[in-house]
């Protein structure tokens, strides 16, 4: 299949060829012959290339005829490109008026030299392509006229949302019925068996996403395995999941700590996707980690693959075997493929013979349908149904060919290209759209014709297709609904790298055997940080490389060698500089460079005048851009931190092909002012303005002309916070009036008393326009408006966000506007006219301490009330102290948080709503219980958080209060001084999880929980003598927190909660005793700050029998103990160990050097420790890879770094912190 992109590759190349070859013949001087002759020959090729195709797969000699034209076509379009590089560098040099004409004559940029040089280099090309054109002869290749190319209209994308699995339904119930129903085992794994293409990935995200499954797990995780079945990435996806704000860690037992704090007392699904490995010593080492990680009971894994042999490894639940579809089931999904044409019974006798020859696979029915949806004459239908790639068996191997249909349909060559080029991605790589479309760009595979002027809407419109025909699935939306990113099936992937082969190469080792560098045009070269593949990046074997990647790897100047070189991505900190003379790879178009640690840009990279694309991300070392930047003037796409870069060279008008800009920094100075922005008039997507304050008057804004560019949907206006001068900041807004398609807006820090027409929807001459588009607005600290602008005729605004109106007194009625005027979008209808913000999904008040009143919508003349926030699911009200009154009518609404307001607000929020899943209340004054009818009107509530509501007595007075929200899964109550009751009935819950009530003194009494068997996690800190009754009886509790209890005696015997993994009973000080009756699954351990009156720490025999699994274990003594309970010597399994205020310590004992397994070693507050265990004994600490001391002021001057006599006895430890200073660090 691999032969296929040879006459793919050659016949879309010599077309672009002669187009480019015919456009520079008027623009050359001195080799107009060569060039036309070259185009001659070029298109007398183009004619046998049909034959060509038809005769390789037979035919050796034609075959290797194609390589040769298709090297010899690559020769020719760089030769082509060096010409219009050296145009391009000519009108460079021209407008900053270069005219050292001695030095140019004797250098490369001289004219005469440098066409004379083309002239023999296309005199080559020229004789080369006249060699294969008697080849050609000498073979027999027919000569055809090309066909012309008709780029097909782009089907729309809604039905490629996958929510429906056909024929699967039944398969769902039975799996998601073994899942919620498994609780009994710690780790349980079901298999989801099947062919490539039958749709186990499918299945398991419709899984996955199911409510009851949602519900009954508390974490839900994917990780894609594919053939690197490595424990220590799976780890690591894993805990991305869990902590994405988390910096990637490369120790694994760091990993396992970080998974253990954050999945401990969790139950989780974990869908282990596409699994290759058979190795059983690879899974048990991943299953020993994830045992280790949770000990809950009911955790689950759900692996899909298509070997049986890993399956039975792996399985301990029945498997799901997934059998192939019906012909009706295969006809009904090419059926809605094909919807949006006519099916006339001709056609469907077709289409259902085709679907039979599907084979009950999902994924061919679908490739084949969105082929079909382009077609639609019976005689094409018949082409498809009677091709002979039938004759394969449809098996995971046959089903490539069957896949190959759809690419050989694709038109124009170049759409082909752009499919096969995604081969260099790797297996489930998230493909972003326009980072994709931005590749395809640099390789040249975008050709502008007539009527189609712009590259992106190219891309745009082959990236369509492509999803239409199903090559690309697992689409992601924006906020706007637009597509982001995509994936592609693996079997799809085979058939790119199939077709690629030769041509796209994928390296994380050594270069094997039989691969001829030279024809290698695509690279990824993927490092583990540590040691770099081997490969030569010689100038003989991979200098016609076009696309690379080196991830992680560090080829320093062999960069240089790469001269052909369209596409270029770095990725990784151990990149720490670029080449100097970046400037020799004269054909990049796209340079990305992604996470390193590069503290500056070579300032030839300004030289690089075909660089289209220029990506720096992460790149927290690097804060300036180079200052020539203007010269590269075919830059149509920057994308820059502007937390690390925070200025732009002057001179940015220059660059007006410029599309992307993500930010611009107004400058006080010419070259860096707001006019600049007014010549950058292809800008599209997101723009931030910055420095405002710099801008004169309405005049200077005017001329950014933000009013005529249509494509810039994201617009944010920013004023320094921190300015002096005089602020002339409502007449710089009103001439910064954007296109009426914007549809993201903010504004921050602006100083004026009063917004700008134009967010009235009037624009600069008095007229009206529609915000049609308009999706968000943010308003923050804008301190000086005394009123919210009229915004409640925004039809279709989802987003609103206030925050920091200093000065906002009152929400009045003009907040929403009025209807009955002309102008309104909502009086287009009869059904909208009366909606207010009708489309709002989010609105958030915040920071507005002089805000009273929140007046409902009410038309100033009537009584009647319209139809206000139909659409509002989330309402966020913080630090609106002053607050008092508020609109009671959200019929929507789902979560709403509550923070820093006045009870009366509170209650007129809340007073009619019935659709509440989430309510978080927050520092609520004057508020002594819930309103009555919050929590009886509300019966979907599944989260209910009460924090800091100093005046709460009491949930409500009524002991049947929790018969109204059986849905409730959370309670969590938090510093509320006064609560002193807690309404009985929790046995009514059957679906609460989390029970939480801290920092609540004065509740003495705590109801029973008694039949709550859905509860895992309990936490009492409050003045109760005695813990609640029924504690025995809730059998799922795996994380029980028992703190700061001053009154409570005892702790019963804990023996019936078998599924406890997380125990702490601290600063409890009338404790004597620890309770007995551990279970084995626990884990971690927190206690201490009992009675003062003991003389030792109570005894730890009553948990002698977790020696070998418990892992975490904090202590925490008091003044007058002297020693540690001698019984964790033996508790060998520990990996971490805290000692607390143990004051009248004043040496660790010998026996600390038992802990075998002892990871991390924290010491903390123990005044008068003055001694570490001897060398001997740290020594036999040989896990030992952390040591924290802090507040131990004896002991830290005796571990002082080299001179302390205690700094022999932890020298040897990776890593050290005294007091929170980083004393030592060798972890990585």
């Amino acid at each position: 299949m691999a032969e296929t992109i040879l006459s793919v590759v050659a016949e879309e190349i010599l077309g672009k060829l002669i187009s480019v070859a015919t456009e520079q013949i008027s623009l050359a001087w001195g080799f107009k012959g060569e060039l036309t002759k070259l185009r001659d020959s070029l298109t007398t090729i183009q004619a046998v290339l049909a034959a060509a195709e038809r005769r390789q797969m037979r035919d050796e000699v034609v075959r290797l005829w194609l390589q040769r034209l298709k090297d010899v076509a690559y020769d020719a379009d760089d030769v082509l490109d060096e010409f219009a590089y050296d145009i391009l560098r000519r009108k460079v040099e021209i407008r900053n008026q270069m005219k050292r004409k001695v030095c140019f004559f004797f250098s490369f940029s001289n004219p005469i030299v440098f066409r004379l040089k083309m002239a023999n280099k296309i005199k080559t090309i020229h004789e080369l392509l006249e060699k294969i054109n008697h080849e050609a002869n000498s073979y027999g290749l027919a000569r055809v006229s090309p066909k012309l190319e008709i780029i097909p209209n782009p089907k729309t994308d809604s039905f490629l949302d996958h929510s429906e699995v056909v024929g699967r339904g039944h398969r769902v119930s039975q799996i998601v019925d073994l899942l919620t129903g498994a609780t009994k085992k710690q780790l349980s794994v079901i298999s989801i068996v099947g062919m490539a293409g039958l749709g186990k990935t499918t299945l398991a995200k419709k899984v996955y996403n199911d409510e009851r499954v949602k519900r009954h797990f508390d974490r839900t995780l994917w990780v894609c395995v594919s053939n690197n079945f490595d424990d220590q990435r799976i780890l690591s996806e894993i805990l991305e999941v869990v902590n994405p704000t988390l910096n990637k860690l490369e120790n694994k037992d760091a990993i396992l700590v970080h998974l253990q704090k954050e999945l401990q007392g969790k139950k989780y699904l974990l869908v282990l996707d596409d699994v290759w490995s058979e190795d059983l010593i690879k899974w048990d080492t991943l299953r020993s980690c994830l045992l280790g990680i949770n000990s809950n009971m009911g955790n689950i894994i759900i692996i899909t693959t298509r070997k049986d042999k890993v399956a039975k490894i792996m399985e301990t639940l029945p498997r799901c075997d997934l059998e192939k579809l019906s012909d009706d089931e295969c006809w009904s999904i090419i059926k809605k493929r094909v919807s949006c044409n006519e099916i006339t019974p001709d056609l469907e006798v077709i289409g259902r013979e085709i679907a039979k020859k599907c084979g009950g696979v999902p994924l061919v029915a679908r490739v084949l349908g969105g082929t079909m949806s382009c077609k639609k004459e019976k005689s094409e239908w018949l082409t498809i149904q009677n091709n002979k790639v039938w004759n394969s068996p449809l098996d995971d191997y046959g089903i490539l060919p069957i896949l190959k249909l759809s690419f050989d349909h694709l038109y124009p060559l170049s759409l082909k290209s752009c499919f096969t080029y995604c081969a260099i991605f790797p297996e489930d790589y998230k493909m972003k759209k326009e980072e994709l479309i931005q590749y395809w760009m640099a390789e040249g595979f975008l050709q502008l014709s007539p009527g189609r002027s712009v590259m992106e809407d190219i891309g745009n419109e082959y990236f369509n297709i492509l999803l239409a025909n199903s090559l690309f699935q697992d689409i992601e939306r924006d906020n706007y609904g637009d597509i982001v990113s995509c994936k592609m099936h693996d079997c799809v992937r085979d058939l790119a790298l199939s077709i690629s082969k030769g041509e796209t190469l994928h390296l994380d080792g050594n270069l094997g055997d039989g691969i001829d560098e030279s024809h290698i045009r695509r690279l990824s070269l993927i490092s583990n940080g540590q040691t770099t593949p081997t490969i030569s990046l010689s100038r003989e074997g991979m200098g016609g490389l076009r696309t690379f990647f080196s991830i992680h790897a560090n080829i320093g100047d062999k960069l240089l060698n790469l001269k052909c070189v369209r596409a270029l991505t770095l990725f990784g900190e151990c990149i720490v500089e670029l080449p100097k003379s970046i400037d020799r790879l004269r054909r990049l178009r796209l340079l990305r460079i992604i996470r390193t640690n590069v503290k500056e840009l070579p300032k030839s990279l300004t030289k690089l005048y075909n660089l289209q694309t220029l990506i720096l991300k992460d790149c927290y070392l690097l804060n300036e851009l180079p200052k020539d930047l203007q010269n590269l003037i075919s830059l149509r796409h920057i994308d820059i931190d502007h937390q690390f870069i925070k200025q732009l060279p002057i001179n940015m008008r220059q660059l007006t092909c410029l599309q992307t800009l993500p930010f611009f920094v107004v400058g006080q100075y010419t070259g860096g002012r707001i006019e600049e922005m007014g010549y950058l008039s292809q800008l599209r997507g997101k723009l931030s303005i910055y420095n405002l304050e710099h801008v004169r008057d309405k005049e200077e804004a005017k001329s950014a002309k933000l009013s005529e560019k249509k494509g810039v949907n994201k617009l944010g206006f920013h004023w320094n916070s921190q300015r002096e001068g005089t602020i002339n900041d409502e007449d710089v807004l009103e001439g910064l009036q954007p296109h009426p398609c914007l549809q993201s807006l903010k504004i921050e820090n602006f100083q004026g008393e009063k917004f700008p027409s134009w967010i009235l929807g009037k624009n600069s001459s008095g007229g009206l326009f529609l915000w049609d588009h308009l999706l968000e607005i943010f308003l923050k600290n804008c301190n000086k408006c005394e009123q919210i602008p009229t915004l409640g005729h925004l039809s279709h605004l989802k987003v609103l966000e206030i925050e920091g109106m200093n000065n906002v007194t009152c929400i009045g009625t003009e907040f929403y506007g009025s209807y009955s005027g002309e102008g309104s979008s909502n009086s287009r209808s009869d059904n909208g006219r009366n909606a207010m913000f009708r489309a709002l999904e989010k609105l958030v008040l915040k920071r507005m301490p002089k805000l009273v009143e929140w007046k409902d919508a009410m038309e100033p003349t009537t009584t009647t009330r319209g139809t206000v926030f139909p659409s509002l699911k989330k309402l966020v009200i913080e630090d609106c102290d002053q607050l008092i009154s508020a609109p009671c009518h959200f019929p929507a609404l789902e979560q709403l948080r509550i923070n820093n307001i006045k009870s009366t607000a509170f209650k007129n929020i809340s007073s009619n709503l019935t659709t509440l899943t989430d309510l978080r209340i927050w520092r609520v004054s004057e508020l002594s219980c819930l309103p009555e009818q919050l929590l009886q009107n509300n019966a979907s509530l599944m989260d209910l958080d009460i924090w800091y509501c100093a005046d709460l007595e009491s949930i409500l007075p009524h002991e049947d209060v929790w018969a109204f929200c059986t849905s409730l899964r959370s309670i969590y109550i938090y510093g509320c001084e006064k609560l002193s009751y807690l309404p009985t009935g929790l046995h009514t819950l059957q679906s609460l999880e989390t029970l939480g009530v801290s920092s609540c003194p004065n509740l003495r009494a705590f109801p029973s929980i008694q039949g709550v068997s859905s509860l895992r996690s309990l936490t009492i800190s409050c003045g109760v003598e005695v813990l609640p009754t029924g504690l025995q009886s809730c059998t799922s509790l795996s994380e029980l927190d028992i703190t700061s209890c001053p009154n409570l005696i005892s702790i019963p015997d804990l023996g019936e909660l078998h599924s406890l993994s997380s125990l702490t009973i601290r600063d409890c000080r009338k404790l004597t005793r620890l309770p007995g009756g551990l279970s084995e699954c626990l884990k971690t351990l927190e206690i201490g700050w009992f009675c003062e009156e003991l003389d030792a720490f109570p005894s730890l025999s009553s948990i002698q029998h977790l020696h070998a699994s418990l892992e975490e274990l904090r202590l925490y003594g008091w003044a007058k103990l002297n020693s540690l309970p001698d019984e964790i010597q033996h508790f060998t399994a520990l990996v971490y160990l805290l000692i607390c205020d143990f004051n009248g310590i004043k040496a660790l004992p010998e026996w600390l050097g038992n802990l075998s397994s002892l990871q991390t070693l924290q010491l903390g507050g123990n005044d008068n420790l003055m001694e570490m265990p001897t060398v001997q004994a740290m020594r036999r600490l040989t896990k030992l890879k952390k040591l924290y001391i802090f507040c131990c002021p004896e002991l830290k001057e005796r571990c002082a770094k080299e001179k302390g006599t205690e700094w022999s006895k932890i020298a040897h430890i990776p890593y050290i912190e005294i007091d929170w200073d980083v004393i030592k660090d060798e972890t990585f």
